[in-house]
């Protein structure tokens, strides 16, 4: 059988993209589970938003990140309304996490349908067992509020 300079090159490069999830990369990951530690420098349990006499507290956080990308935040929240008593409750936010270099992005990277009131992805950095966050409650995003997680467990 005889193979033409330009099939062999054609066959090449069938075999190369074939070939290119097996040697491409894979995206960076870090797996564990991360408990909040302070908020801007604050200890818990700490105010986070306070005004017109309504006070929302964290009692405390975590952080998962498993080694496929995925991220789950749980929050612990305290809401003392001023007119109706208060409330604990428990959020628990299933995302996505993506690594460059030290920084860290946790969201939904689909985009946001028409329409729809979505939150913008969190940033952060993850520095050994430190993971911090920026989170943009205050009316003043140029002044984030520092969330610091440490891990306490890898997986």
């Amino acid at each position: 059988m005889h193979l033409s300079r330009q099939n062999l090159c054609f066959i090449m490069l069938c075999v190369t993209l074939g070939c290119r999830d097996a040697i491409e990369p894979s995206p960076a990951t870090v797996s564990g589970l991360f408990v909040l530690q302070s908020v801007d420098g604050r200890t818990l349990p700490t105010i986070i938003s306070a005004g017109a006499g309504d006070t929302t507290q964290v009692l405390w956080s975590t952080v998962t990140l498993d080694s496929t990308g995925q991220a789950v935040t749980v929050n612990h929240i305290s809401h003392a309304y001023l007119q109706s008593g208060s409330e604990e409750n428990t959020y628990t936010l299933r995302q996505q996490y993506r690594l460059k270099g030290d920084s860290i992005e946790i969201g939904g990277f689909g985009g946001c349908p028409p329409g729809a009131d979505c939150a913008g992805n969190i940033h952060g950095k993850i520095t050994g067992s430190t993971l911090a966050i920026a989170e943009f409650y205050n009316p003043y995003p140029t002044n984030p509020i520092i969330y610091i997680y440490n891990r306490v467990e890898a997986f």
